[in-house]
């Protein structure tokens, strides 16, 4: 009883938690959730609080959703997902490396700035995306879920119209994610917590003429010495409404889910900034049919925020033919929508690994549907 009285507090704090307001993000934080991005729920559109919770993703969407785990321990390990747009891999491994190698090779100042504009004029408008991130180990239970989690996301951009410079930003996390969830009436209420610990690492510049002729050599003007650490918050609840002799709803099974992640935002130390609140409502429902398993979920996130309909609006579709055979357990496709842009994937789920593949379209402009980011995800997870 008393744990059940804790975790409804939690979730009434994190209710009252909710105020509206305005918050620019930095490059690398323009996403929800913040930590820890799933390639099956980017394929999704990103749709993804009201689903059950069959894998790891519950512990990061929403929490609620673990308490659909089994009863019996489940581990992963070696979860490495690596994100990245169109070129960003050879634009950051080469174009900027290059660009580095010429201004410290250039003699005068007049040389360098001729060096810097010529690349930011060869590449005006451009925006390029990196990203890596896993868990080192992730333990699942239906009461309690831990993951040691790291992250790296770097952007490199040239999005800025008036002015000739290159923004460069390097966001790393690294720390512990812990869980717990619990079910009420035959878990047609389910309510979860989270906490997050987190030491976090971040290169904020935007790279001016001035900073190429003031500093003897180009990495000398990237601040690498920005560390913090932040505890965070998350809750959230998942709910099934008991209408019955209903034939359309038993057949769909609707399910609403109600998150709020960094709950009254999560601070770093040093001055590192603060993850902002988001609060998420999403719904789902299960249309099968013969063998098949699909869900079709929509999310509103950051309903804090004031910003159009449509970067808030997220909706995905996933059809999983289950049950293959005892190597193969099972295949799945997905498709969606994100922000106004097409989302897609498709994942293969073996008895001891999983793959899982997608690709999503990130708004990078601060009004809607103003530039795209093409971001394509792979991951591959091994566990028992």
């Amino acid at each position: 009883m008393r744990i059940k009285i804790l975790l409804f507090f939690a979730f009434a704090l994190a209710a009252l938690s909710v105020t509206t307001h305005v918050q620019a993000q930095g490059l690398a934080l323009r996403h929800s959730p913040r930590l820890m991005q799933g390639v099956r729920p980017l394929g999704m559109g990103g749709a993804f609080v009201a689903l059950p919770g069959t894998d790891e993703n519950a512990l990061f969407y929403n929490p609620a959703a673990i308490n659909d785990y089994e009863k019996k321990v489940h581990m992963q390990f070696v979860l490495p997902t690596v994100e990245f747009s169109y070129k960003a891999i050879p634009f950051i491994a080469s174009d900027i490396v290059g660009l580095a190698d010429d201004i410290d090779a250039a003699a005068t100042d007049s040389a360098k700035i001729n060096v810097f504009d010529n690349f930011t004029a060869a590449n005006a408008g451009r925006y390029e995306e990196l990203g890596v991130h896993g868990s080192i180990a992730h333990f699942m239970h239906k009461y309690l879920a831990a993951s040691l989690v790291y992250e790296n996301r770097s952007v490199v951009a040239l999005t800025n119209p008036t002015s000739t410079t290159v923004d460069i930003e390097s966001l790393t996390q690294a720390g512990l994610q812990l869980g717990s969830a619990y079910g009420f009436f035959d878990d047609m209420l389910q309510v979860g917590l989270a906490l997050k610990f987190l030491e976090r690492h971040l290169i904020d510049e935007t790279i001016s003429q001035r900073d190429v002729i003031a500093n003897a050599n180009f990495s000398d003007i990237l601040d690498v010495d920005n560390f913090g650490f932040g505890v965070g918050v998350d809750a959230g609840i998942k709910a099934k409404l008991p209408i019955k002799n209903w034939k359309v709803w038993d057949y769909l099974d609707p399910t609403f889910a109600l998150t709020v992640q960094d709950i009254g935002h999560t601070r770093f130390s040093n001055s590192l900034g603060r993850q902002e609140e988001s609060t998420t409502f999403g719904l789902a429902v299960y249309p099968n049919y013969w063998k098949l398993k699909s869900a079709l979920a929509f999310d509103f996130r950051d309903l804090e925020h004031t910003t159009d309909f449509i970067t808030k609006f997220h909706a995905g579709y996933e059809v999983t033919w289950p049950e293959i055979s005892k190597v193969l357990r099972s295949v799945s496709a997905r498709i969606g929508m994100s922000q106004g842009y097409f989302a897609g994937g498709v994942g293969l789920d073996f008895k001891y690994a999983k793959f899982n593949f997608a690709s999503w379209g990130r708004e990078i402009g601060e009004n809607t549907r103003q530039k795209e980011s093409r971001m394509f995800g792979f991951q591959l997870a091994a566990g028992f």
